[in-house]
């Protein structure tokens, strides 16, 4: 418990240390937004697609007005990717929200390599990205701070990798050794002495085995699911370390195009963004963006899908239990509804 102790003194003492326009705050009405814009797959040599991504992330945007703008991966897939990087970093910077990054599957593909393009992104103005020692895009532990200044919620964005041949044949990757006891120790370093732990949501690339079971068996759906789960090759054990460790209470990937459900699997919410590129892959989803609407002092959420038109779809509470589903628009299909209350 000392080490605990020490631990959470320490992450306090390196929050303090974050310049201020870094620190991510909940509002005086104790809201935090974030946006999630996953596979946008911006390719430099398709004008036209390329720009409707940006007016997509543009719409969104100015209609949602977050304080948070996660990127799950397969983000840039163009050569040469350096330029466009540099246009998405300046796209981002201009909006004067914090955002941050995670690779997916295909944004290694390029001519670039990983540290070249990590060192793009974590140029940003106003990304939260960091590079680790080996120079990539770091795993992030996020505090959101109360109005007291202490951190209320947490947000974890990490690399799922992308691919693996330790199984003698290429498949999708899965996490490490190493990123599942990083998950125990920040769980364990925030754990007080009463057993209370603040609230976290995990976002990435790659979806867990678990987004299997939980769509099949789970406690309860919503959404979408167009396609298989294209999960890692084996099981890491992140979830358990997740479950196990009591903080996590959701988390939201991309990768599967046709896939925007998220399913309740042990007290976790298993969420996927919604495809948000143009028709340069494969995608029979709406282009749009998950939001998620978080209240200080709730071990829970509120989420939707935006559609690049205004629709909303899918509109749903997660009370760290269940969810509850927003009352069926008739005129609209997937129970979804225009006018989303500022307050609860």
């Amino acid at each position: 418990m000392r080490a605990s102790k020490y631990c959470l003194s320490l992450l306090l003492i390196l929050t303090c240390l974050l310049p201020a326009s870094a620190q991510l705050r909940f509002r005086p009405d104790g809201s935090f937004k974030i946006v999630q814009f996953t596979d946008t797959h911006i390719r430099t040599q398709l004008p036209e697609q390329a720009s409707a991504v940006y007016e997509l992330m543009d719409q969104v945007l100015r209609t949602e007005q977050p304080d948070l703008v996660v990127l799950t991966g397969d983000n840039v897939t163009c050569n040469p990717a350096a330029p466009e990087i540099a246009r998405l970093t300046r796209f981002l910077d201009e909006h004067a929200v914090p955002w941050v990054a995670v690779f997916g599957n295909h944004d290694e593909q390029q001519e670039l390599t990983i540290p070249q393009m990590s060192a793009l992104y974590a140029a940003g103005k106003n990304t939260l990205n960091r590079l680790d020692g080996k120079g990539s895009l770091a795993d992030l532990e996020l505090p959101v701070l109360g109005a007291d200044g202490k951190p209320a919620f947490y947000l974890f964005c990490m690399d799922s990798h992308s691919y693996s041949t330790a199984l003698g044949a290429e498949c999708y990757d899965w996490f490490s050794d190493a990123q599942v006891r990083w998950m125990k120790d920040c769980c364990a370093a925030r754990t007080a002495p009463d057993g209370s732990i603040a609230p976290a949501l995990a976002f990435f690339h790659i979806p867990l085995l678990e987004y299997v079971q939980a769509w099949d068996n789970g406690q309860g759906r919503q959404g979408i699911k167009g396609e298989d789960v294209c999960h890692g090759g084996l099981n890491s054990g992140m979830f358990a370390a997740m479950r196990l460790g009591g903080s996590v209470i959701g988390t939201s990937v991309g990768h599967d195009h046709n896939n925007d459900y998220l399913a309740v699997l042990h007290g976790i919410a298993l969420c996927y963004g919604r495809f948000s590129g143009s028709n340069t892959v494969y995608n029979h989803l709406p282009p749009g963006a998950r939001v998620f609407r978080l209240r200080e002092g709730v071990r829970g959420f509120e989420t939707w899908i935006r559609e690049g038109g205004g629709r909303v779809v899918f509109h749903t509470r997660f009370d760290g239990e269940k969810l509850t589903n927003a009352p069926r628009n008739r005129r609209e299909p997937y129970g979804s509804w225009t006018d989303i209350p500022a307050q609860e």
